[in-house]
């Protein structure tokens, strides 16, 4: 009985146990986030909102410290509701999106934020995580230029 694996399978084989560390890593971080997220909304008043960009991963961060990743955030943003039964919105910057085939993706960064009947800011929750990684995986979209891939998010 042969036992060797040849050196296509081998680098195979350790190419896909790199990309299931990586995604442990990312789940493993995203939900430690989550619990922080929790346990500031018990004791902490500070809004906190979730960023995605092309080089950054879902990431709980500050209302106040949103503008280092979405400058015009608040000002020159479109934001529109992800949900029709949870005042959830997502912002971006309207010059960082792409038509393709009638659609639009949008190739930078992106802010979730929860609001109040009166338009304000407030607290993410923990199922306002679970609803963005929902939406998250539904609308992102590998976009190719040559050998070149983007992930972007389709807002049609």
């Amino acid at each position: 009985m042969n036992t060797t694996i040849d050196l296509k399978t081998a680098k195979t084989i350790e190419a896909m146990n790199q990309k299931i560390n990586h995604m442990d890593n990312a789940v493993t971080d995203f939900f430690n986030k989550m619990s922080d997220v929790l346990e500031r909304q018990l004791g902490d008043d500070e809004v906190y909102a979730a960023v995605i960009a092309p080089e950054v991963e879902l990431t709980i961060t500050p209302l106040s410290n949103v503008r280092s990743y979405l400058p015009c955030f608040d000002e020159t943003d479109s934001c529109y509701s992800i949900s029709e039964d949870v005042p959830l919105a997502l912002c971006y910057d309207p010059r960082q999106v792409i038509t393709l085939a009638g659609k639009r993706y949008l190739s930078g960064a992106v802010i979730f934020v929860r609001y109040d009947t009166d338009g304000n800011f407030v607290a993410l929750t923990t199922a306002d995580l679970y609803l963005i990684q929902c939406y998250l995986g539904e609308n992102s979209v590998p976009l190719m230029a040559g050998r070149e891939k983007m992930v972007c998010i389709c807002i049609d």
